[in-house]
């Protein structure tokens, strides 16, 4: 059976862009009517297809073929967000799960297309059509960089744990970063950039800037106070990086 991933398409129409909570959703589906992408921000799930069976953790995508038959065994409850869309000819691909080496930046795309299909503001196709290449492209990007092997994943294991515990509350350095490896720093942004396809220092900014982000959209920080419990000290800074790369000042951002 042909794999999506291996073929440049056109989409030719959005369906759907939308958040499933916990609990809610279809657990049998036949025939689907369209193509579709599913997120997962937590829970765990199995999809039983006619052929094939897989899993779905927290962070992975799940993709759900046109036409396919399948049921959805729910092991942990959890909140997902889908897009469903279609190509300008039937086409028959197999199912299957991907798990993003840099999953926040996938999930933005999902939550933007959300948005865009939620709110119909002008031009919210285009922008749900937008967010879906973005996601389609950094698939393909992902699988052509190629993992790393177990192996030299846990040589930056202790880095990535490293991260994820302090990128809002310490400076961290790839000299930093690659001492508690063991390693030399070239090295270390090698496989980092090899395992995750951008450079350690801008994963630790997308970090930031999601937890920003949620901060601001909590209603009970003010821009400052999101900026500093983030990670960022200087607040002209955050407000010039959270413009680049969001397209709105922080005191304007909505989700």
């Amino acid at each position: 059976m042909k794999q999506l991933l291996d073929r440049d398409l056109d989409v030719s129409e959005i369906v759907i862009a939308l958040k499933v909570p916990g609990g809610y959703g279809t657990d049998i589906h036949r025939d689907r009517a369209s193509h579709g992408f599913a997120m997962f921000s937590e829970g765990l799930k199995k999809y039983y297809f006619d052929n094939k069976t897989v899993v779905v953790r927290k962070n992975e995508i799940v993709y759900m073929p046109k036409f396919s038959n399948y049921k959805v065994e729910t092991i942990e409850e959890g909140t997902c967000h889908a897009i469903n869309f279609d190509f300008p000819e039937d086409h028959i691909f197999e199912p299957f799960v991907f798990s993003p080496k840099n999953p926040t930046a996938f999930m933005e795309s999902f939550k933007n297309a959300e948005k865009a299909w939620r709110t119909k503001t002008d031009g919210y196709v285009y922008k749900c059509k937008a967010e879906l290449y973005s996601i389609l492209f950094g698939m393909r990007s992902q699988r052509a960089a190629g993992y790393l092997p177990l192996s030299k994943l846990r040589i930056i294991a202790p880095a990535i744990d490293l991260i994820h515990e302090k990128y809002s509350s310490d400076h961290l350095t790839v000299s930093k970063l690659a001492q508690a490896c063991d390693i030399s720093p070239e090295y270390f942004r090698m496989l980092f950039r090899r395992n995750f396809g951008i450079s350690p220092i801008k994963y630790i900014n997308d970090l930031k800037l999601t937890r920003a982000k949620e901060l601001l959209l909590s209603g009970m920080y003010s821009v400052a106070t999101a900026a500093e419990m983030a990670g960022y000290s200087d607040i002209s800074y955050f407000s010039r990086e959270f413009r680049k790369n969001v397209g709105v000042p922080p005191s304007e951002y909505e989700g």
